[in-house]
């Protein structure tokens, strides 16, 4: 309650952020049963509920083994019956979600809909914690943060239905509530920010990567000047001509090597109507550069609304287009007026584009990249926030 109190937000705004995020979590859970069968969401459930049974048959300890124990191969004594005809096991990721439903299924007599309203508590605090995050450093267009989390479709959607990336939002939220709180170098900010370090590291690994250098500059340069775009540059080019450059000292680290597979996997994938073609990367410098271009409009513009083949595909089509081209339009008015580009445009910006273009390098599905890409899609509705001119829209309209 102290943490919501000092929000300046009214606790009932507070309770119906929640609610509705546990409506959308619903939806989700729903539209994936009519259109996929369940897909991935009713997978990892029916999982947990199977571990969860295991209670009554095999008791405490086959069941704690796999809810609590690393899932690695070969398996515990007891389980290698249940490790080897269960997909999810080995992939630590994806079991997350698994020990996620066999705990909740202790207390909520296996139906889907209550899973979803513990879900959502993990994924409504990593709203909270963004929005303390940043609120005092947008100040009065602190309530946008809320508006980018709650109500920009594929952020809310994503986020609250039972996957990964309402935990990757929860992980983000607890690194960056652990670096802007006001009691610095604190034990409680170290252990909350190296929870979502780890957390991250489960679910969405790539996206550590992405953040080390961003940070490194949103930690050591504070001030708002215009050499920002300079040292976000170079940090960034440094950070890739490193990755190089142990990728070609050491077999073991191989990040261009894993793109190829990641997007291999994919390719593997049935086709759906939600499938488009990209180029095959191949192990070079130059094949890379050429597919970044198309990694950038598959990410931002894909599928234009003249090119949609459903419904899901018009609303996320017209999302993005609209957020790249509201993105577009400020940042030529900052130009045009000479205005100081703020030091969260750049950090926000620079995690959407570094997200976005590794994605659409390897993820030739609009329904997953849409879904992967969540968390960047959040940044950058934070960064067009970081550029609107309230004093000129509060002139424009007369508003004191």
């Amino acid at each position: 309650m102290k943490f919501f109190k000092k929000s300046e937000i009214k606790i009932h705004w507070w309770i119906a952020i929640f609610l509705f995020k546990v409506l959308v979590g619903i939806l989700y859970g729903y539209i994936h049963l009519q259109s996929f069968g369940g897909g991935d969401t009713l997978y990892g459930f029916k999982q947990g509920i199977r571990i969860y049974n295991l209670l009554y048959n095999h008791g405490l300890i086959v069941y704690s083994k796999l809810v609590f124990l690393p899932c690695s191969y070969p398996p515990y004594e007891g389980v290698t019956r249940w490790a080897y005809n269960s997909i999810p096991y080995g992939d630590e990721s994806y079991y997350l979600i698994v020990r996620f439903h066999a705990l909740v299924a202790l207390i909520s007599g296996g139906f889907y809909n209550v899973h979803v309203v513990f879900f959502n508590i993990l994924s409504f605090a990593g709203v909270a914690m963004l929005y303390s995050a940043f609120k005092n450093e947008l100040k009065e267009k602190k309530m946008l943060i809320l508006v980018g989390l709650v109500l920009v479709p594929s952020v809310v959607f994503w986020t609250s239905g039972i996957h990964k990336d309402g935990l990757a939002l929860l992980a983000i939220g607890l690194i960056f509530h652990s670096i802007k709180s006001r009691v610095k170098y604190s034990p409680i900010n170290f252990i909350v920010g190296l929870l979502g370090f780890i957390l991250l590291y489960i679910v969405r690994s790539y996206i550590i990567v992405i953040l080390i250098p961003l940070l490194f500059d949103y930690l050591i340069y504070k001030k708002n000047d215009r050499r920002l775009f300079l040292l976000y540059s170079s940090t960034f080019i440094g950070f890739i001509l490193l990755i190089l450059l142990v990728s070609s000292i050491t077999t073991s680290i191989t990040p261009f090597n894993k793109l190829i597979e990641w997007q291999a996997a994919f390719n593997d994938l049935a086709v759906t109507e939600n499938s488009v073609s990209l180029p095959t990367i191949h192990a070079n410098a130059i094949s890379f550069i050429r597919i970044i271009p198309v990694s950038i409009i598959h990410s931002f513009l894909k599928p234009l609304p003249w090119e949609v083949v459903n419904i899901y595909q018009l609303v996320i089509g017209l999302q993005d287009l609209f957020l790249f081209a509201l993105l577009f339009f400020l940042i030529f008015y900052s130009i045009l007026k000479r205005k100081l580009v703020p030091h969260l445009f750049y950090l926000s910006i620079g995690y959407t584009l570094s997200l976005y273009i590794l994605l659409g390098m390897i993820v030739p599905n609009l329904g997953a990249l849409s879904r992967y890409k969540s968390t960047g899609t959040f940044f950058l509705v934070l960064a067009i926030i970081s550029l609107i001119p309230v004093e000129v829209i509060r002139k424009y309209l007369n508003i004191k």
